[in-house]
């Protein structure tokens, strides 16, 4: 077996795996669902936060106008924060392959600590300065 036999194997076999774990993050987000309670109104919301349960307790529908308005937009927001979390939980829990996209895609990129960061001396930034833009400048000439 070559070796072009052996990468494609090898490429086939971790494309199987990336979309195994893809539609097992499929099937974890769309199972996703946040939760807001607030004196009596309970409203539930699914991944994309739209609201799929309400419920609002006879008390409160003796409520004013505003009160009900500020009660009901405030337990929203808290449910749609739930859910929020939650996909992040399911982002950061996901194959490492999907996770990046996928904390791109809901806006939630980590960044690493400060202890994982790598702080160069002046030297070597030149250094990896001066090394990009020699790749970068291959095969140029200044001659005319």
């Amino acid at each position: 077996m070559t070796d072009l036999q052996r990468w494609e194997q090898q490429l086939q076999q971790e494309l199987a795996e990336i979309r195994r774990s893809a539609e097992t993050l499929a099937k974890s987000a769309a199972a996703v669902t946040g939760r807001g309670e607030l004196r009596g109104i309970t409203i539930e919301v699914n991944a994309g936060g739209d609201i799929t349960t309400l419920h609002i307790a006879p008390a409160a529908m003796r409520w004013s106008t505003a009160q009900l308005t500020n009660a009901l937009l405030d337990c929203h927001r808290r449910a749609r924060a739930d859910v929020r979390a939650k996909t992040e939980e399911v982002a950061r829990t996901a194959d490492p392959r999907l996770r990046s996209q996928l904390q791109e895609i809901l806006g939630t990129t980590e960044n690493p600590p400060a202890e994982q960061r790598r702080t160069l001396t002046e030297e070597q930034v030149q250094a990896a300065d001066d090394a990009y833009f020699e790749r970068i400048n291959q095969g140029w000439t200044t001659e005319r």
